[in-house]
């Protein structure tokens, strides 16, 4: 099917098989086959409306501008598109045309940066020609004319500022452009934190501003850290740690646990690493983390269900540090084989076995901090007002031959909406935010701790899975 424009003296009608993309639009943009839904209607019923611009490329023709419109006239199996044929001094004129073809397109924060980097690498061909001219102090024609073309290609400028480059690809002024170069360039390097905070500029859930304010906080816990000398540690969420995943904790209980239970270099291990908080928290604090999870969603977390024990390269560590995911709490967020779905006797036994895994793992000195949170209002054995996991953890570490430490409050900062209070207010009820941090000690020695406790004590559900009635273990049963 031709297209429906009809032919002028500057109009070519070109097979789209003679028609090549541009590899810097390419690299910038992506390719243009996933992003024709919203057009390719219209190319159908309509036909191409407006002509591209092309280029002769050798014996092939290449686009400068349209390169949607292309796709959509090959997915329609067009025979012949309408064509502008442009001509340009140089490479770079050519480059730079593309460039201000695309100005008003709506593009995702990646487009733009790839676009900062093209206007910096055109900036630097430039200067290079320039200066290259500048030497040989104009003693030929040649050189004169490349004087000429660069300054063109450069709006005349002797270079770029940030404030140019922030209005040329659309992002506004040079500071929100500075802070936008910098999360680029972490990403560039290979930050998992700044690589996952590009995904959501992409997406547009984050914007440029928040993303540059993690990425400022991450030396928070470094060289003046001061932490808090009481057992209460109320702290709030900082998305300058971790990336985005369930049931992500704030990284200043790590930090203070880190504080409090390691030196400088110990080796951390989190099996349950999730979104890689802890991993983060080390390296600014200069430990080192071994981090597992079921399901890794960063490249420095290692797959391994933790179920399986520990890995032998995280023998004799000094600190294990666990926040599993609690018994039915946020399940549907979790992947189904993991823990979170199991029954409640079924997740007992779990941290029994995560407690004997991580004692045969930490050296003789060494500590485990349990992350756990209260159980209230859903999913509750017959007769059970609430679930306290911190008990069920505490018999889990005390059996697997464990020393207590500390029990340290770290109270939920809070995700309740306005009409979750005022319906607990309305109908008497109290929104549950205890949780608690364990820290336990493994012997310099075996001194017989812990033998015959079992946090399977602390409950007997009966003959169903998940109801039952609560019960102590008598004293006579710790003995």
């Amino acid at each position: 099917m031709p297209s429906t424009v009809t032919p002028s003296p500057a109009i070519h009608l070109i097979a789209p098989e003679e028609i090549q993309a541009n590899p810097l639009s390419i690299s910038i943009y992506g390719d243009p086959a996933g992003e024709i839904d919203d057009l390719i209607e219209s190319v159908r019923t309509q036909g191409i409306l407006v002509p591209l611009a092309v280029v002769r490329e050798g014996s092939a023709w290449e686009v400068v501008s349209g390169h949607r419109r292309l796709a959509c006239a090959r997915a329609l199996g067009l025979t012949e598109v309408p064509c502008e044929v442009k001509s340009y001094p140089s490479r770079a004129a050519r480059d730079l045309a593309i460039l201000e073809y695309n100005r008003q397109r709506r593009k995702t924060f990646s487009q733009m940066m790839r676009e900062a980097d093209a206007h910096e690498e055109l900036q630097t061909a430039t200067g290079r020609r320039r200066r290259l001219a500048n030497l040989r102090q104009f003693q030929d024609e040649d050189a004169a004319n490349i004087e000429t073309t660069d300054r063109r290609n450069s709006d005349d400028r002797a270079g770029r500022s940030d404030t140019a480059l922030a209005r040329a690809i659309g992002l506004g002024g040079k500071d929100l452009y500075r802070q936008a170069r910098a999360i680029w360039k972490t990403a560039r390097e290979g930050d998992t934190r700044a690589i996952a905070s590009l995904t959501r500029l992409d997406a547009g859930t984050k914007t440029i501003h928040a993303a540059y304010k993690d990425l400022r906080r991450r030396d928070r816990f470094a060289a003046g850290f001061r932490p808090t000398p009481y057992d209460v540690w109320a702290f709030k969420h900082d998305h300058g740690f971790g990336v985005p995943h369930p049931g992500a904790i704030p990284p200043a209980i790590v930090a203070h646990t880190l504080h409090y239970y390691t030196t400088p270099n110990a080796l951390v291990v989190d099996p349950m690493a999730g979104g890689g908080t802890v991993i983060d928290v080390c390296e600014s604090m200069g430990r080192r983390c071994l981090a597992y999870d079921i399901h890794s969603v960063r490249p420095d977390v290692q797959e391994r269900d933790v179920k399986d024990g520990f890995p032998p390269e995280a023998s004799g560590c000094d600190l294990v540090f666990c926040d599993p995911p609690y018994h039915t709490m946020q399940a549907r967020r979790y992947g189904a084989e993991g823990v979170a779905t199991a029954p409640l006797t079924a997740w007992i036994d779990f941290l029994n076995q995560l407690a004997r895994h991580a004692f045969a793992t930490i050296r003789p000195g060494g500590y485990l901090a349990l992350l756990v949170a209260n159980q209230t209002e859903k999913d509750l054995p017959a007769g059970h007002g609430y679930l306290d996991h911190a008990f069920y953890g505490y018999a889990a570490l005390v059996a697997a031959g464990f020393l207590p430490e500390r029990r340290i409050s770290c109270p939920m900062d809070g995700a309740y909406l306005p009409q979750h209070i005022r319906r607990a207010r309305t109908e008497g009820r109290m929104l549950g935010q205890v949780r608690d941090l364990l820290i336990a000690r493994k012997p310099l020695a075996d001194i017989g701790l812990g033998q015959g406790f079992a946090a399977s004590q602390f409950v007997n559900l009966g003959p169903q899975e998940g109801v039952g009635e609560s019960r102590i273990p008598a004293h006579d049963r710790l003995r």
